[in-house]
């Protein structure tokens, strides 16, 4: 895989959980040596403007990072993808809701269809996260060939920020053939991990509601960022309404990376 993770893209509203995605963004940059581009959607106009352009030229000047600072009009989710787009951006970072900035319009459409509309990772943020040391990294494997295609972005995370990998092989069902395949696919990737010198453990949970599970495993393991793919995993489950849920209520960051990402090495296997 390229290098990642070099040109970082901040969706920014001034609200609790952007300000949330700007220290994760931060903390990114610190270990791939990223640029980082601020977006802000409102026209240059209004208070929201204003107090989003000073929070971050503060926030610039405090921290000595490298970042420029976009100003634009139009909706928020095209406008974020735009750039990225125009830009060749390696990841997005954005707050899944907040309780100002873009409010309402962010809190679910906008967020999940920047998640659903980009070609590079996408970390979500919800207020209630905090800043990511990345001391643990949380790996759910679905029943899905694909569910092994965020492998690679994970090692990348883990050995920047000297992680531990803890493996979760969940599924809704539990019939012997789902458990025999996530079964494998857990075993192997904690092979793989291990022989690229990634600390990690697994456990497996079958019959369970995934999202639930995800979250409280997550929070239990004190994860700092947990990785979906955004199509196909478990029979699409992820792309169901479960998926806006997970996005918008996990107490953790959660990075999530499409199938159709040519920059993944090693695709949908190893």
């Amino acid at each position: 895989m390229e290098k990642a993770f070099k040109k970082i893209l901040l969706a920014f509203d001034n609200s609790d959980a952007s300000k949330a995605a700007l220290q994760s963004a931060y903390g990114v940059s610190l270990k791939f040596d990223s640029e980082i581009t601020a977006l802000v959607v409102t026209g240059g106009k209004g208070n929201v403007f204003v107090d989003s352009v000073d929070f971050l030229e503060k926030f610039r000047e405090e921290n000595n990072v490298n970042m420029e600072i976009i100003d634009r009009s139009g909706h928020v989710h095209d406008e974020v993808i735009k750039l990225e787009k125009e830009g060749n951006y390696s990841l997005i970072l954005q707050g899944s809701h907040g309780s100002g900035g873009w409010k309402k319009k962010w809190m679910g459409s906008n967020a999940f269809k920047v998640v659903s509309s980009s070609d590079c990772p996408v970390i979500s943020v919800t207020e209630k996260a905090s800043s990511p040391e990345l001391k643990h990294i949380l790996l759910p494997l679905a029943d899905s060939r694909s569910t092994r295609q965020k492998v690679p972005y994970c090692i990348e995370m883990a050995k920047a920020f000297g992680s531990t990998v803890h493996i979760l092989g969940v599924s809704k069902s539990d019939s012997s053939e789902t458990t025999k395949r996530v079964h494998g696919y857990v075993n192997q990737t904690e092979k793989y991990l291990l022989e690229r010198g990634i600390p990690c453990t697994k456990e497996e949970k079958y019959d369970v509601d995934v999202v639930e599970t995800c979250i409280e495993y997550a929070e239990e393991v004190n994860a700092g960022l947990m990785l979906m793919m955004t199509e196909t995993e478990s029979a699409g489950w992820f792309m169901d309404s479960y998926s806006q849920q997970l996005v918008n209520r996990s107490t953790v960051p959660v990075m999530t990376i499409h199938s159709r990402d040519t920059r993944v090495a090693g695709s949908a296997g190893y």
